[in-house]
């Protein structure tokens, strides 16, 4: 059976846009058959009061475990383009397929799937051009930040391919952890 994870972050005891989380949980474990409801905000995590956390929740019919931890923030500032048609439109806790584009020369990679931009290995990107946000149409994943942000029209999906990724005024990146954060002085090869 597979197993999935969640990560959210925990601000003083608070975890954070949990409905976005709560949507990707039950749109996982739909699709993979399960009807009953795992409801993440009655669970007993135990969360830290002061400070910011990671809690990160691995699950399939239940949780199966779950561990809270400090988040410390990597610096990200150079990225490695690779070309893979990866699949991963799942939270799967079994990330080696992912784990495998990685190159440790770089800090991420952003990953093009017939032609067109999807991700960092760890967060949705956004490319500002002309002013405008956009975020790829087709990522690899559908994350809890991206979601939010689309609802709130500060991003517009659009297929995205590497020369845009050229014109971009700004690049950012996106997840629950980092939120929507713009990567300047970055390098890409």
């Amino acid at each position: 059976m597979c197993h999935f994870f969640e990560t959210i972050k925990v601000r003083n005891g608070k975890l954070l846009n949990l409905e976005y989380h709560q949507q990707r949980v039950d749109y996982t474990r739909k699709f993979f058959g399960f009807t009953d409801k795992l409801e993440l905000k009655n669970c007993n995590f135990n969360l830290p009061k002061i400070g910011e956390f990671r809690l990160k929740i691995d699950y399939a019919g239940d949780i199966k475990s779950f561990i809270c931890k400090e988040y410390i923030k990597k610096e990200l500032k150079s990225f490695k383009i690779v070309y893979s048609d990866i699949k991963y439109d799942y939270k799967y806790s079994n990330r080696k397929e992912l784990n495998q584009l990685f190159d440790e020369k770089y800090d991420d990679i952003i990953i093009v799937k017939n032609t067109l931009l999807c991700d960092t290995s760890i967060a949705n990107i956004a490319l500002s051009i002309d002013g405008i946000w956009l975020t790829p149409k087709s990522p690899l994943l559908r994350g809890t930040t991206r979601a939010r942000m689309l609802k709130n029209g500060y991003l517009i999906e659009k297929d995205l391919n590497e020369n845009d990724l050229k014109k971009a005024n700004e690049f950012a990146i996106m997840n629950a952890l980092r939120d929507f954060e713009i990567i300047t002085n970055f390098t890409c090869s």
